[in-house]
């Protein structure tokens, strides 16, 4: 296992990673051989320092080692949260000004049309029940700045050329702007003028304006430029990312420093990182901190295309169902998928992320029937609270699993947490078994039935919407309810294969322990080629793409500078997005090189991108006679950073060691009485086969194999179901 990190972190030999989600906090602890630790603890938003020090020390100790320890030995430490979308869900940021172009004050309360985002389809269908997001910035705050930059258009050279000034910015507008925020008590100030990602000068031009009153009146109010934060096409994608940036990022970044604060006291001394919304790693002082949106899920992606690698797997979809949510991924052709605008809490960003579709079904997701008889289950979670079995005042998914004996209410966390099965069954009894004139047992199966059906239906949809077949997939199921569930998601699907890892529970922590150290740069365009273009205007347009990736080169290697890390070690990834002209959205294409000397490199350009384009749709779909438009010129900068590794073990016998048997316990599975084996998973060999009905429990997870159903262990210890 490499040990190299980043300039200005330790050099130790462990590696360090946390997913605090809504119901647990996950760390898993890489150790120098490359074997893996899980810890866990219950979350707390309240006192994230608490949660982080305790599952660090759960996994400390089953090593012989403490907390204080392990940070001493650190190489990376990684955390990833939902502090920043909490701060949007509950309006608790600062109080943000914009300054605009003017003519578009009302940007910000018409918000693209977008108003049904996170509503339901048969909600989105009818425009009477579309509903505003929560305001990020108070309309009044909202002020008008005459300006204007050209933007081009698809009329190409007949028309004044992208970047051209039509209208000179108003300074005298920018300066009563400013000061009239400032009397209003705004927190920070962001900027957005139009076609500022063509040319960010108007933008930068307004921010040193802003920035010298802000000095004279002896404040520390930042100032944001939408071309910082999002060069990107689309002004209302690109207004909420500057108003997340804005509205809650340093806000959450003041959290983050508390969890590194806590991690220093503990002896540790480099840099915590956290994981960006399309992968890779960045610490605190990263820019664009917005883009640390959703960086649980994301890290159960990259573990999968870890585990891709290492298996040599080329496609697989990724199941992760944890207290809050089911979580669908794909994984094609070992790379992840990144869409390039994110939907979150009901506002669209432009923000690359990974490709993942969700539905409201945790194990903590609460279930009840309505008047008319109807069955609910989510979007409401119990979270830490886990339901009515623990602490909770509502039924939930789990009390469901404890009253039909798939969970060991004795065992939860390995017994440090004890669970009521009495309480549970009375609950499910009394809100769901008797309003449906149903058997308490009965109930409880059809509802898991019912269940397991719509995750089934979304892993199905998932993969046949990208025209895929489940045959070519590996599903690889994880998150603490997924053991739990995957007997009935994955039912009637024919994968080539399905998988689970010992750790499924912690997996997203430990995909944030596999992240790169990345940053990624994009510049917006507006470059044209036409179906037969001069060879003239395809060396025009060569030397433009070169020109930007220097430019955002260089950009990186400054950033990465100042957040202590050697420029010189840093390598680079390069792609484009571009679409057919005519088309509204643009496709991200990867390039090999970043070299785009002339002519040949452009139609090199081409290639990738219909290579792309055919993997998506039917390769009649192809219309190159249109010609080709880019709208984003992007690079991805990487710095070397400590990754783990899986070991392969000697292959045992298929029957399990006798120690590795617990008991036997009864389920009711489905429709009727099982007696099923129970097994622990720390004593469970390579080479081992579980046949059922069996359960594997873990002091994280519980693993479910119905009968006529066996689980075989390969050398890396990975589990698979057949």
């Amino acid at each position: 296992m490499s040990t190299t990190a980043p300039a200005g972190a330790n050099t130790g030999d462990l590696i360090l990673a946390l997913d605090a989600g809504g119901t647990m906090t996950d760390a898993i602890l890489v150790k120098p051989d490359g074997t893996f630790t899980v810890g866990k603890s219950i979350s707390r938003k309240e006192d994230q320092q608490r949660s982080y020090r305790d599952s660090v020390a759960d996994a400390a100790q089953s090593i012989g080692l403490t907390s204080e320890d392990v940070h001493k030995r650190l190489a990376a430490d990684v955390y990833c949260g939902t502090g920043m979308l909490n701060t949007i869900l509950t309006g608790d940021g600062r109080k943000v000004g914009l300054l605009v172009t003017r003519g578009f004050e009302d940007l910000t309360v018409m918000e693209g049309g977008l108003s049904y985002l996170g509503q339901s389809q048969a909600e989105s269908l009818h425009q009477q029940l579309h509903k505003h997001t929560r305001p990020l910035v108070e309309p009044k705050n909202v002020l008008g700045v005459s300006e204007r930059i050209g933007g081009g258009c698809y009329l190409g050279e007949i028309h004044l050329p992208a970047g051209h000034v039509l209208i000179p910015l108003n300074e005298e507008q920018v300066k009563v702007g400013t000061k009239k925020l400032l009397d209003e008590g705004c927190e920070v100030i962001g900027i957005l003028f139009l076609y500022s990602f063509v040319d960010p000068r108007h933008e930068h031009q307004a921010k040193a304006i802003a920035e010298k009153i802000i000095e004279d009146e002896g404040l520390k109010i930042p100032v944001v430029c939408s071309a910082d934060v999002a060069p990107v096409a689309k002004e209302n994608s690109r207004l909420k990312s500057l108003l997340f940036q804005c509205f809650a990022a340093e806000q959450v970044r003041a959290s983050l420093l508390d969890v590194e604060k806590a991690a220093r006291e503990l002896g540790f001394d480099g840099r915590l990182l956290t994981l960006l919304s399309y992968g890779g790693a960045v610490n605190m002082d990263y820019t664009r901190l917005y883009e640390t949106m959703i960086s649980g899920p994301v890290g159960g992606l990259i573990g999968a295309q870890f585990l891709g690698n290492v298996l040599d797997l080329d496609n697989i979809v990724t199941a992760d169902m944890g207290g809050t949510s089911f979580d669908v991924g794909l994984i094609i052709d070992k790379r992840i998928g990144i869409a390039k605008s994110a939907d979150i809490a009901g506002h669209r960003l432009a923000l690359p992320m990974v490709e993942l579709d969700s539905a409201g079904q945790g194990a903590g997701s609460v279930v009840w029937v309505d008047e008319y008889k109807r069955l609910h289950v989510g979007p409401e979670s119990a979270g830490a609270a886990v339901g009515i079995c623990l602490n909770y005042d509502r039924l939930t998914v789990t009390d469901i699993n404890v009253a039909l004996g798939y969970v060991d209410p004795d065992y939860f966390l390995g017994g440090q947490v004890k669970l009521n099965k009495e309480i549970a069954l009375k609950a499910l009894k009394e809100t769901v078994a008797d309003p449906l004139g149903l058997d308490v047992y009965e109930a409880g199966a059809g509802l898991l039935q019912i269940i397991n059906t719509e995750m089934n239906d979304l892993l199905r949809t998932m993969i046949a919407s990208k025209g895929y077949d489940t045959h070519d997939f590996t599903m690889l199921y994880y998150g603490g309810a997924g053991p739990v569930h995957m007997y009935g998601f994955a039912e009637g699907i024919e994968f080539k294969d399905v998988i689970t890892i010992p750790w499924a529970a912690g997996f997203s922590a430990f995909g944030a322990a596999c992240a790169e150290y990345m940053h990624r740069y994009d510049r917006g365009t507006r470059a044209l080629i036409p179906n037969q273009s001069s060879d003239a205007h395809l060396a025009k347009i060569a030397k433009d793409i070169d020109t930007t990736w220097r430019e955002l080169e260089h950009e990186a290697r400054t950033q990465m500078k100042a957040e202590g890390i050697d420029p010189d070690t840093v390598t680079f990834r390069y792609g484009v997005s571009a679409r057919y002209m005519g088309q509204i959205e643009s496709f991200n294409t990867a390039l090999e090189n970043g070299v785009m000397d002339g002519p040949n490199d452009i139609q090199t350009m081409i290639a990738a991108f219909e290579t792309m384009y055919s993997k998506v749709y039917p390769e009649g779909a192809k219309f190159g006679s249109a010609g080709y438009s880019l709208t984003d010129i992007h690079l991805e900068a990487i710095a070397d950073k400590p990754q783990p590794k899986l070991l392969r073990h000697d292959l045992s016998g298929s029957e399990a060691d006798a120690s590795a048997f617990v008991e036997k316990r009864d389920v009711y599975h489905k429709d009727g009485w099982v007696s099923f084996d129970v097994w622990e998973m720390g004593e469970l060999k390579a080479g081992n086969t579980v046949k059922g009905p069996s359960i594997i429990r873990d002091p994280m997870t519980t693993v479910v194999i119905p009968p006529n159903k066996e689980m075989y262990i390969d050398e890396y210890l990975i589990l698979h179901y057949s």
